[in-house]
Formats: structure tokens, C-alpha cells, sequence
């Protein structure tokens, strides 16, 4: 009987808000013993080519992903794709869009910041950012770096945490549109770790609307909630997914290697994908 192997189908890189590069989350997973690995930045796509390639030179498999910021009935609700088209000219569009809406957000809350004493400035902000996907923690990190702050909470608690002192909305994407758009470009898509928050009818309505699966492994989740989002998925004929959301041990902590799946899991989701390739052509 052939032994199970794992994946991890949710890491972040240096190119959204995670701290390791394509080619180290690659090189974590090989030492952690994983057989593949997802990378799932928040709403770009940039690192995954650089992944593809430090995964070949020492036979990891990259599992091409993004992580979907949407919104619904004041909630945020993250949206996970897998094997879309990268070149989907729709996604493409939303990337860029949203990587402006990003800045424009982030130009807004340094200008909030300033208001109320906090001297620093975008170009502050674009310098931690390695890719062109600024976001929330990469503001945090130069709070951090310049005084103002002791700790990455205390950043968020003071000045750029909901209901704070520099806070912006963010572009606000539904997930039904989110799941469309992911569909289009002929990839799948997943709910990515539904706590408590999110009740079965939110989800019923983001399954109406096409959702392909739901992430039922991650460090937020309990065990009781995993059996039960792995019971609608078997309910609902979904498949399911799971993974660390490791960002890179911000908060002292990697998690890759701690919170995966069986590798049968992604075969699942591979079979799906050549079947829904298959009958688009």
C-alpha cells in the first residue's frame, strides 16, 4: 500500500503580505516534506512563475492559485482559485484593477496616518511591498520600523485595524463575482477558511452561485467546524481543500508543514480540472 503523501494549498509570498520569497515557501515545503504546495497571494498572480521554477529544481508541485478579496453583508470573504487561465483576459483586468484600488488604499491611510502625526510616506510603504500588491501589514511593518509601534497587533489595534484611526475601506468585490470571475478563467474555486460567521445559508448562496469547494483544514479552524464544512462539502457534492495560510512567521510562528491535507485531495481537484478543460474546448 503505497504511503500518503501531503500537501499545503494555501502559502502567501513576498509578492502580496507574506515575508518568505516563491523560492523559499518552495524550499520550506521540500524540508517540511510536503509533495506540493499552493501558492495563494491575495488578488495578484506574480509569484507563481517563480515558484514553478524552484519547485522544478528540486521536484516540488506548485500549485498555481489567488486568494479573492470580496465582501458580502459586511463581511470579508476570501475566495481561493486554482489552475485558472493566468492569462484570462477578465482576471487580468480585476488583478490590475485591484492592485490600483491597493494603492489607492494604502495612499489613504498614509495620508490618515499623517493627520494625526504619523510621519511616514507611500514610498515608505511601496519599499516593504516586493511585489505591486501593497497591503495593510506592509503599512504595519513600517510603523513598526519607525518607532511608532512595538508590535505587529499594536499596529493594527492603534492606527489601521477596522474602526481605527488611519482605517479605508477597501474595493469591495462580491463573492458571487468573485467565483465567476475565477469560473471564467476556467479555474475552481474554494471558500477559503468559513468560521463560525459564515453560515450555512451564506454558504448555500455562494454554492447557487457556482462555488466548486470549500477549505476546511487551516490554523483558525477548530475540529468540530472542519467536520462540519467537510459535511456540506459531501452534502453539496463539493470538493475540499485545506492549508496553513502560513505568511511567512510574521507573528513568530511559519505553519508550513502543520496543517495540511492528503495529496489525494489535489488529484481530486486535478481530475475536476482536466474534466471541466476538457469539455470547454
Amino acid at each position: 500500500m503505497t504511503q500518503e503523501t501531503w500537501v499545503d494549498l494555501h502559502v502567501h509570498t513576498n509578492y502580496s503580505d507574506g515575508l518568505l520569497s516563491p523560492a523559499q515557501v518552495v524550499m520550506k515545503a521540500k524540508e517540511t516534506g510536503l509533495r506540493a504546495v499552493g501558492i495563494s497571494d491575495h488578488d495578484t498572480i506574480e509569484g507563481i512563475s517563480e515558484a514553478v521554477e524552484a519547485g522544478g529544481d528540486i521536484d516540488i508541485e506548485v500549485v498555481p492559485g489567488v486568494e479573492l478579496s470580496s465582501q458580502c453583508d459586511g463581511k470579508d470573504i476570501h475566495i481561493l482559485g486554482y489552475y485558472f487561465d493566468p492569462n484570462h483576459p477578465r482576471l487580468m483586468e480585476y488583478l490590475e484593477r485591484f492592485r490600483k484600488e491597493r494603492y489607492r488604499r494604502a495612499l489613504k491611510m498614509v495620508q490618515n496616518l499623517n493627520k494625526v502625526g504619523i510621519h511616514l510616506t507611500i514610498a515608505d510603504v511601496e519599499e516593504r511591498a516586493k511585489g505591486q500588491c501593497i497591503g495593510r501589514p506592509h503599512l504595519a511593518e513600517v510603523l513598526m520600523e519607525k518607532g511608532y509601534v512595538e508590535t505587529f497587533q499594536e499596529a493594527f489595534h492603534r492606527y489601521i485595524g477596522y474602526g481605527s484611526k488611519a482605517y479605508a475601506e477597501k474595493y469591495k468585490l462580491k463573492p458571487e463575482e468573485a467565483i465567476h470571475l475565477i469560473t471564467e478563467a476556467k479555474g475552481l474555486s474554494f471558500l477559503a477558511h468559513p468560521g463560525y460567521s459564515i453560515t450555512d445559508d451564506i454558504i448555500l448562496r455562494f454554492i447557487k452561485a457556482g462555488l466548486d469547494g470549500i477549505e476546511i483544514v487551516h490554523p483558525k479552524l477548530s475540529e468540530q467546524r472542519t467536520l462540519h464544512l467537510q459535511k456540506i462539502a459531501h452534502d453539496h457534492n463539493l470538493l475540499v481543500s485545506g492549508g496553513s495560510d502560513c505568511h511567512g512567521g510574521r507573528n513568530g510562528t511559519l505553519f508550513i508543514g502543520e496543517y495540511n491535507v492528503p495529496y489525494s485531495v489535489l488529484e481530486e481537484i486535478k481530475c475536476v480540472v482536466r474534466t471541466r478543460w476538457e469539455e470547454k474546448k
